[in-house]
């Protein structure tokens, strides 16, 4: 099953809650039958989430939208002890069996499509070498080259490797063949989430909706004016842990989906080197490049997420060849990178044209 195919399958993520058959709307929009900006913001897998719906009315409740995060945390969650992936994660975790539409489902299903798509450098078994790092916490270290080798005896995301997934009627069986191999889907669930609440926004009336999860956006259609959304593609700060953005360049689009991956938010020094939470997957280690940051645009916030993600590791010549090769997935990219002590920018062609509508 293709990319784009699995993508459609998220919308049946909702059959997971059960929503209320009653549609909330402000009182303001049910007596306005005028377009106006509604928005909801709140808390959700440990950061911030804000929806701006331009609509007549507003067919959908903060608690409908709190719900569903609720119930992809249960599954996805790496912090939630109680969730799915944590249980998976655990060396006890034998196998378990799960309808063929569980969001833990589509998540194997799309990482192994961008796995195939990356060549390997996209993989969700590479936690164990993330928590061997530790970069971001208390006990970020440089490992020892014996203990990186023997953690990535664990990494290797191929179905069949170190699980699998067998096919049992309409349910699909989901083993865990090796005790310390662990998953984690931080660099795509949070685009996958974004993209089940367009989804959900779409499937109750709303096509003007702008959506951002932690730095994750989609959105669709127009804002107030009938005009494209604007949005910042951030400057990069070292160790930047504030809510202050230095935005580089402002574009003018709609209909797409946007991720931000970067080194310069997460990383530490030691001895003269900079060691940056993006870790090849193949060597335990980090690529050195000048590549700072990586935005990429496509039709898919998952594979946003993923791909920009993807870029980080591999770095800023690779990243422009693997567009080159594959411009059949309808992707976009800004890319931010260090040049002699200065930065340096590029861009897709179209994507630059939209920065010049923006500005103008």
């Amino acid at each position: 099953m293709s990319l784009g195919e699995q993508m459609l399958f998220r919308s049946s993520f909702f059959t997971l809650i059960v929503f209320s058959a009653i549609f909330f709307s402000c009182s303001r929009g049910y007596l306005n039958t005028e377009n106006q900006l509604f928005k909801i913001k709140g808390n959700a897998q440990g950061t911030t989430y804000a929806i701006q719906v331009f609509d007549s009315s507003l067919n959908v409740s903060k608690f409908q939208i709190d719900s569903l995060l609720l119930a992809f945390d249960e599954k996805l969650s790496t912090y939630k002890t109680s969730s799915l992936i944590s249980r998976f994660n655990q060396v006890s975790f034998k196998d378990t069996l799960l309808s063929k539409e569980d969001v833990f489902i589509k998540m194997l299903s799309l990482s192994d499509s961008v796995f195939q798509l990356s060549d390997g450098y996209f993989d969700p078994s590479i936690k164990p070498i993330i928590d061997l790092w530790g970069i971001g916490t208390i006990n970020q270290n440089i490992p020892k080259q014996a203990s990186i080798d023997s953690v990535l005896s664990y990494v290797g995301y191929q179905n069949g490797l170190h699980f699998s997934t067998l096919n049992r009627d309409h349910q699909i069986l989901v083993e865990k063949k090796t005790p310390g191999f662990e998953l984690d889907f931080n660099a795509i669930a949070q685009g996958y989430s974004v993209d089940l609440l367009v989804d959900f926004l779409h499937l109750h009336g709303h096509n003007n909706v702008y959506v951002e999860l932690g730095g994750e956006i989609k959105l669709s259609g127009l804002k107030q004016g009938k005009q494209k959304w604007k949005i910042g593609i951030e400057s990069p700060i070292e160790n930047n842990t504030t809510d202050i953005q230095s935005i580089q360049n402002v574009f003018s689009i709609t209909d797409c989906a946007i991720a931000t991956s970067g080194n310069y938010r997460k990383y530490f020094e030691e001895e003269g080197e900079l060691y940056a939470h993006t870790i090849n997957p193949r060597t335990g280690t980090q690529n050195r490049h000048t590549l700072l940051s990586a935005t990429v645009l496509s039709s898919s916030c998952a594979l946003s997420d993923a791909l920009a993600t993807y870029f980080m590791v591999v770095g800023l010549d690779a990243t422009k060849s693997f567009v080159e090769r594959n411009k059949g997935l309808g992707i976009e990219i800004y890319l931010i990178y260090s040049e002699d002590g200065n930065y340096g920018s590029y861009g897709s062609p179209s994507l630059l044209n939209s920065q010049k509508a923006a500005n103008s």
